[in-house]
């Protein structure tokens, strides 16, 4: 059985962000989507909405778990028992980070592979940022997000966090 894990922010999951996963989950037996807790940044919404969100866009992938964690990514990989590390590129720019990681990550757990993942031409100019963005200037993000998260965007508004 091979467990794969797709880490990131996820603040918040857009589109293209589930585009991966449902790729990655035809991949491998097991996906864990990995919610990074980082203490760099302030994130929009917490780590337990961002996990609630991700539990509510993936609920009918029966092969995706979703969990969050704190510090090197290659131990929690290690202690969830996956051996690949999934990694979606929007464009080249992304390729040369994503390869240092891949490499860095390699280097700290041999037994890990990273597979990257291009991110279908439909929702390769989408990130959490633009979508944060566009729902500060109140434009519609449905198109971005699905229903649960634009919610959970509009009450961000609706507060003045956005």
């Amino acid at each position: 059985m091979t467990t794969a894990m797709y880490p990131g922010s996820f603040d918040p999951v857009t589109r293209g962000h589930l585009d991966i996963i449902k790729r990655a989950s035809r991949m491998f037996d097991k996906l864990i989507v990995a919610v990074l807790i980082n203490s760099a940044k302030t994130p929009l919404f917490t780590v337990e909405q961002r996990v609630e969100m991700l539990r509510e866009c993936c609920k009918d992938i029966p092969n995706v778990e979703v969990a969050s964690f704190d510090g090197l990514t290659v131990n929690f990989a290690k202690a969830q028992g996956a051996t690949v590390m999934v990694r979606g590129l929007r464009a080249v720019t992304d390729f040369e980070n994503e390869m240092q990681l891949a490499h860095t990550n390699h280097a700290l757990l041999p037994g890990i592979e990273t597979v990257f993942l291009a991110t279908s031409i439909k929702w390769s100019y989408l990130s959490s940022t633009i979508v944060k963005e566009a729902a500060h200037y109140r434009q519609d993000v449905s198109k971005f997000v699905t229903p649960n998260v634009e919610a959970a965007l509009l009450a961000k508004q609706r507060c003045g966090d956005v």
